[in-house]
């Protein structure tokens, strides 16, 4: 058996919403949850990550990436070949939980790269003053209203907010480098990093300091490279797909809990 697990939507913390189209977001503990349970699964020899994402939450993408860490390098007694495979786009936290993957294929069109991260915060001052709403501020502790969208931001809370966005963008770099072999601490990950996109064909690397994949082909093509690692060459495999979820028709001839 090999895993397939879809990985759609924008990133965030939670679960997902699964749908009959696929889910439009991609929540972590779902998609921890469905890496764990594939790795725990003795009879599982090998996992596709198909990946269909423009990013979102740099949290919940670290949470998803330490999964795929623990199935690639760490869980001793549950390692298998772990195999990224990218359809339309797979930027920012899409690459984020590609990067720790044994081998990474994208089609020759696929959007990907973009490591990075933006922060903002937005002011509504305004435009509640144009409608006519007034506020009034009652807080306790100084920086108790940071994150308020009824005023300008302060040069303190600038500061703290870039230092935020700088830290999460140095860690993710750390986890390219370590997930990319070809990828050396020496080496200045700016050049393509910085929120650079590129298409599958161009994060080969044939024009560009260094790759960001490994391979492009089809989603079939992952399947067979997965296979290959696990040594399943030349036989029958069946394809099992996450995150499994029990469907609400079926839930209607259920029996009650006692």
């Amino acid at each position: 058996k090999i895993a397939v697990i879809y990985a759609v939507g924008d990133i965030m913390s939670g679960k997902s919403n699964p749908g009959p189209a696929g889910s439009s977001i991609m929540g972590d503990e779902t998609i921890r949850k469905a890496i764990k349970d594939a790795r725990e699964d003795k009879d599982i020899k090998a996992i596709v990550l198909r990946i269909d994402s423009g990013g979102g939450s740099a949290l919940a993408s670290d949470q998803m990436w330490r999964e795929i860490k623990k199935t690639t390098e760490e869980d001793t007694t549950n390692i298998k070949p772990f195999i990224a495979s990218m359809s339309d786009v797979a930027a920012s936290g899409g690459y984020y939980i590609a990067c720790q993957a044994d081998t990474i294929i994208a089609s020759p069109a696929t959007v990907t790269g973009s490591i990075g991260v933006i922060g903002l915060r937005l002011n509504f001052s305004k435009l509640m003053q144009k409608i006519g709403i007034n506020t009034e501020w009652i807080k306790k502790g100084a920086h108790s209203d940071f994150f308020t969208g009824g005023r300008l931001i302060n040069d303190y809370e600038m500061e703290k907010i870039q230092a935020a966005i700088d830290d999460i963008y140095i860690k993710f770099k750390n986890r390219v480098r370590d997930g990319r072999e070809n990828i050396s601490d020496e080496d200045d990950l700016d050049q393509v990093a910085m929120g650079r996109v590129f298409s599958g064909n161009r994060a080969l690397g044939e024009k560009i300091p260094f790759s960001l994949i490994d391979t492009t082909g089809s989603f079939q093509d992952a399947i067979q490279i997965a296979q290959n690692a696990a040594g399943l060459e030349n036989k029958d495999i069946e394809i099992v797909e996450y995150p499994q979820t029990e469907h609400s028709f079926s839930k209607l001839f259920s029996k009650p809990d006692a």
